[in-house]
């Protein structure tokens, strides 16, 4: 089982989609649908990701995060305290202190738009790079609501959806 923050959290521990069934969302409607409601405190339509706490979320290699699996096709986290929240973008972020390896953001932030083109939030890719400062197979991207959106709709409740990716769908 993967490492999840608190027991009492708004999506189960043990997390299983039925036989056949795949979590696929489109970029807008992970905003939409599953981001947007948790910072606003609201009720998740289906309870398919992990919520954790970024300071546990940051001291794991991906692999331990996502069940030791690294032929997954992808796997989502409610990350709730992480400073991605606030459009804090670290070239690079430390996991497990250095020793276990880092986060190095790839690029500038990008905007997450809407069917109308209206801007509903932004994303940043990172990849996973090992202790040792190597290039691995681990992908990940950030999810956060708009700064102005953050602040009103989060009643103190500061979430960002991260996206991490295996080594088999490079």
């Amino acid at each position: 089982m993967a490492i999840v923050w608190r027991e009492s959290s708004v999506v189960e521990e043990d997390l299983r989609m039925a036989p056949g069934l795949q979590f696929d969302p489109t970029e807008d409607e992970l905003i939409q649908f599953y981001l947007s409601k948790i910072v606003a405190s609201e009720p998740l339509p289906v309870k398919v990701m992990k919520e954790i706490d970024a300071q546990h979320f940051y001291q794991h290699h991906p692999k331990n995060l996502v069940d030791g699996s690294e032929n997954l096709s992808r796997e989502y986290f409610l990350v709730h305290g992480d400073e991605y929240f606030h459009g804090k973008i670290d070239k690079v972020k430390l996991v497990g202190e250095g020793n276990v390896g880092s986060w190095s953001s790839l690029g500038k932030e990008e905007e997450v738009v809407d069917e109308n083109g209206n801007v509903i939030g932004f994303k940043i890719h990172s990849t996973f790079l090992s202790s040792k400062s190597k290039k691995t197979h681990w992908r990940m991207k950030l999810y956060r609501l708009p700064l102005p959106n953050n602040h009103e709709d989060s009643s103190g409740e500061e979430w960002v959806i991260a996206r991490i990716r295996g080594a088999q769908q490079l």
